[in-house]
């Protein structure tokens, strides 16, 4: 007895196994710890980008004008119908809207305008190997914000066109400019050029500034602001629109307008109270075809870009043969002319958006087939690309139904750029 038990104690054989079964159930929770903590790591990231993607559909949607809290609601819950994260059994997604001002770089907004959907959903995912251990499930939220303007869309070079006749001197009560009581036109449509400036990124834009009439000098704004030169006829040999040059130093890239930039002291800058160095001195009639093809022919060669014009005027143009430089052959059919030009301009690419800012329903030189109302749409590229201030002179499109000038100018920020995340 005594050999075989020492044979016992020098047997080693089926240990391995012992160790096994005892370190088994060990790894086995190890492994299932890493495959199901790394499958709901990977659901979750597919489940986060879901959700970001849904409030970027919530943004657009809210961008639209007339959008409320259940249309917003609606575009996110068909949005995630077809494109949900999968791996997740999926809670029901809120939507909520809110007006953020602590970010910059955002369209303007209030408690009864949002700028913000913010979109939140539950999901669970359920574990394979862990279920062993008695953890069946992880359960996580995700939350994503979008504002409905404010990112980076195609690289874009921008001229503003502004009527600065001297009907633009005259009261806008429809229109609230920050410290300013009673704005003239003119005022609201600098302080509605500003609301773009701030939205624009400048690495993605080139903006330029032309008003009409024309001047005989080019004026280049400063600090101070130089004499703004006296109007010239129309078609006058010499003649300047632009005011200073194309320019993407227009705003810090987080929505804080840069005051000394030559196209912010032209418009001024409300946020600082810096005053705007053009005004509206009238001089001569009003006659768009000219500073149209100026502003085509003004855009800079730059690939990738796409040409904007902004055009902003009542549409009636009459001016009389003095005005025009003399040059009769001009003086009859100018809304139709200025529609040619502004035609021509989208055939060679360029986007014209036409703002018809108390166009009247009638009107427009001898000859013409348009009055301002429908010379203005005319001229607009398409039918998206038109917004008017006169419930007479209606907008086709139910999205560009807005008669508040800045409000106008927000809903072109809109357009011009697209809807980001915060």
């Amino acid at each position: 007895m005594v050999p075989l038990i020492r044979a016992l104690r020098r047997d080693r054989r089926g240990t391995t196994a012992i160790l096994f079964a005892v370190m088994a159930s060990g790894l086995i929770g190890m492994i299932g710890l890493g495959i199901d903590v790394g499958g709901a790591m990977t659901a979750r990231q597919a489940f986060k980008s879901s959700i970001q993607a849904a409030a970027l559909a919530g943004a657009q949607n809210l961008a639209q004008s007339g959008a409320t809290s259940t249309t917003v609601s609606t575009a996110v819950t068909n949005w995630l119908k077809t494109n949900s994260a999968t791996g997740f059994t999926l809670g029901t997604a809120t939507a909520s809207l809110s007006c953020v001002t602590a970010t910059t770089n955002l369209p303007s907004g209030s408690s009864s305008s949002p700028n913000v959907v913010t979109v939140t959903q539950t999901g669970t995912y359920t574990t394979h190997f862990l279920k062993a251990f008695g953890v069946t499930s992880f359960t996580m939220t995700a939350t994503a914000r979008a504002a409905k303007a404010g990112g980076a869309g195609t690289p874009l070079n921008i001229m503003f066109v502004l009527d600065s006749t001297q009907s633009m001197n005259t009261g806008d009560t429809g229109c609230t400019v920050p410290g300013v009581t009673s704005p003239t036109r003119f005022q609201c449509a600098q302080y509605s050029v500003q609301s773009i400036l701030k939205v624009l990124q400048p690495t993605m834009a080139n903006v330029g500034l032309m008003i009409f009439p024309g001047t005989g000098t080019k004026y280049t704004p400063g600090s101070p602001c130089p004499t703004q030169p006296s109007s010239v006829p129309y078609l006058s040999s010499t003649i300047y629109y632009q005011i200073g040059s194309f320019t993407s130093s227009f705003n810090n890239g987080s929505g804080t307008l840069t005051d000394t930039s030559a196209i912010v002291q032209a418009v001024g800058d409300r946020g600082t109270s810096l005053a705007a160095c053009i005004s509206a001195k009238g001089g001569e009639g009003t006659y768009l075809a000219e500073v149209i093809t100026k502003a085509q022919a003004a855009f800079p060669v730059v690939a990738g870009y796409k040409n904007v014009i902004i055009l902003l005027s009542d549409g009636d143009s009459g001016a009389s043969q003095a005005q025009l430089n003399n040059q009769s052959s001009k003086v009859s059919k100018q809304c139709g002319q200025y529609v040619t030009a502004a035609q021509t301009a989208t055939a060679a690419g360029t986007t014209v958006y036409a703002v018809a800012y108390g166009a009247p329903t009638s009107g427009c030189s001898s000859g013409d087939t348009y009055n301002p109302c429908t010379a203005m749409q005319a001229a607009a590229s398409d039918t998206s690309k038109f917004f008017s201030t006169n419930n007479t002179c209606a907008a086709p499109i139910t999205a560009n139904t807005v008669a508040n000038l800045p409000t106008i100018f927000t809903q072109l920020a809109v357009n011009l750029t697209k809807p980001r995340l915060l």
